[in-house]
C-alpha cells in the first residue's frame, strides 16, 4: 500500500484560504481553490460554520484505500491535509472544464446524454462492490467536450464494507421503507434524477414523489420508463431498474 502524501496548513494559510479561496461548500464541508489550478481543497467543518473539523476515521480509511485502488468516473484524492497534527481533509483533482450538473444549462439531448453516462458509472460502481448513495444533481460533474461525467463527494459512498456517511433525503426515505441500502438504491436515486433532470426541473425528492403520487402516469415517457417511475413511491417494489435505459439518446 502507497503512502499517501499529506499537506500541513498552518493556521493563517488555511484563514486565508478560507477567506479567499471558497470553491463550493455543503453541510459537512467546504471546498478551496489552492495555488495549484488542477486540484481543490476539501475541508471538513463543524455543520453550520466555517470552523474546521477532524475528519472521522471511516471517511479517511475509504480516502485512503481510494488513493491506492482509484475508480473511475470520480475525482481523485492526492493528498490529506492537516492543521496543527489534526486530519481536516483532502486534495483532490479538478479540472476546469468539468460543471457541476446543478448549475449546467443544456438542452434535453444533452441531459438525457449525461444521464445515460451517469447510470453506466454507477453501474460499474455495483461491479466494484460500491454503493454512491447521494445520487443528485450537485455530486455530479458533466464535461460537455468530453462528454464524461465525474462524481465528487466521494468520501461519502459505502466502499466495500465502510458504509456511507450521511443520507441525503431521498437515500433516507429508500433506507425507511427498505431498512437497508442495498444493490437497487443506486438506481432508485438515479430514476428520481431523471426525473428532476427532463420534467420536474428543481423540484425537490419529496415534490417529486409528491406528484407521482398523485399522477404516476407520465406519457411522455416510453411505457417501460413510465413502469419503473411509477414503483419509486413504494421503494419495496421497485425492481432495481434505471429507466433511462428505455429513454433514447436524441
Amino acid at each position: 500500500m502507497k503512502t499517501m502524501p499529506n499537506i500541513e496548513l498552518t493556521d493563517k494559510e488555511l484563514e486565508i484560504l478560507i477567506e479567499e479561496s471558497k470553491f463550493s461548500y455543503g453541510g459537512e464541508a467546504m471546498v478551496l481553490r489552492n495555488n495549484n489550478p488542477h486540484t481543490l481543497y476539501k475541508i471538513f467543518t463543524i455543520p453550520g460554520t466555517e470552523i474546521e473539523a477532524e475528519m472521522d476515521d471511516n471517511k479517511f480509511r475509504k480516502i485512503i484505500r481510494l488513493y491506492n485502488s482509484p475508480l473511475e468516473g470520480i475525482v481523485l484524492p492526492l493528498s490529506t491535509i492537516s492543521n496543527r497534527g489534526k486530519l481536516i481533509g483532502y486534495e483532490m483533482t479538478y479540472d476546469e472544464e468539468d460543471e457541476c450538473l446543478l448549475d449546467v444549462i443544456m438542452s434535453d439531448s444533452e441531459r438525457t446524454h449525461f444521464l445515460h453516462e451517469s447510470k453506466d458509472i454507477l453501474l460499474y460502481f455495483t461491479s466494484q462492490d460500491v454503493t454512491y448513495g447521494d445520487v443528485k444533481d450537485d455530486n455530479i460533474l458533466v464535461n460537455r467536450r468530453t462528454g464524461k461525467v465525474k462524481f465528487c463527494d466521494i468520501d461519502n459512498i459505502r466502499l466495500q464494507e465502510l458504509p456511507i456517511d450521511i443520507m441525503g433525503h431521498g437515500l433516507t426515505e429508500y433506507f425507511e421503507v427498505v431498512r437497508r441500502i442495498d444493490e437497487k438504491a443506486d438506481a432508485y436515486m438515479h430514476n428520481l434524477l431523471t426525473l428532476e433532470q427532463l420534467k420536474y426541473n428543481n423540484l425537490s425528492h419529496r415534490a417529486i414523489l409528491n406528484r407521482l403520487s398523485a399522477n404516476p402516469l407520465l406519457v411522455e415517457f416510453p411505457e417501460e420508463a413510465q413502469k419503473i417511475f411509477a414503483t419509486l413511491c413504494e421503494p419495496q417494489n421497485f425492481n432495481g431498474e434505471y429507466a433511462i435505459q428505455y429513454i433514447k439518446r436524441k
